[in-house]
């Protein structure tokens, strides 16, 4: 019990990263043929998270 804080730290870690990194993966993916309007607004919200996943994830490895 005396590192359930660094286990919550690492489950953050992981979550983070693993949602930046399929957040990137569907920036370089996703495509919207039919609304060019839509995919860029979409895959500047895709950058935009996966972005932010990873710098929290490198936040909490810092923390940990």
């Amino acid at each position: 019990m005396e590192n359930i804080i660094a286990a919550a730290i690492f489950a953050v870690l992981v979550a983070a990263g693993t949602l930046g990194v399929s957040s990137i993966g569907m920036f370089i993916f996703h495509r919207n043929p039919d609304q060019p309007e839509a995919q860029q607004r979409e895959r500047f919200e895709y950058g935009f998270f996966g972005l932010a996943g990873i710098v929290v994830m490198l936040l909490m490895w810092y923390a940990l």
